[in-house]
């Protein structure tokens, strides 16, 4: 299949943080879903081509940045500029809060931040599904998450109904 199947789904954008051996890096990912409510569990995709993939890897644990509609930039230069060539908290784009549970920075301004411990992974097709324990979840309500669709950045509109259990 030469198309990009995954273009389709509506994606919140998130920055992965990880940090090993005082080098740190990130990555943007739109690949990212809740798993479980308890334990609180999420899953991020990452390719093994990625620079972030080993460092999770090592580290066993990671920061999720969930990005505000404030920063589309961050997303642009997170995923377009590799962790190799290049240490992309050095430019000061990047505003980092502490982090209390891990070791990963967390990105300042974001409509929301979670600490993740390695919980599992597992190869799915040419990604690493690595699932992470929240630890820490911080939510800033007077932001909005950002969203992807179709290559073009978005934000939440108009209530539609609400889902009934």
């Amino acid at each position: 299949m030469s198309e990009r199947f995954s273009r389709y789904f509506a994606e919140t954008v998130v920055l992965i943080s990880v940090e090993w051996e005082r080098e740190r890096n990130l990555m943007t990912a739109a690949w990212v879903i809740p798993l479980s409510s308890n334990p609180p569990l999420v899953g991020v995709a990452i390719s093994p081509l990625r620079y972030t993939h080993q460092f999770l890897e090592r580290s066993r644990e990671f920061g999720l940045n969930i990005l505000s509609t404030e920063q589309v930039e961050l997303s642009q230069y997170a995923g377009t500029t590799s962790g190799r060539e290049e240490d992309k908290f050095s430019k000061g784009i990047f505003a980092v809060e502490p982090p209390q549970k891990i070791r990963a920075p967390l990105i300042a301004g974001c409509f929301a931040t979670m600490e993740c411990k390695l919980a599992d992974s597992f190869t799915t097709g040419d990604h690493t599904l690595f699932v992470g324990e929240v630890l820490e979840i911080k939510v800033n309500k007077g932001k909005s998450p950002l969203l992807l669709h179709e290559g073009g950045y978005y934000r939440l509109g108009e209530l539609l109904g609400r889902y009934h259990s």
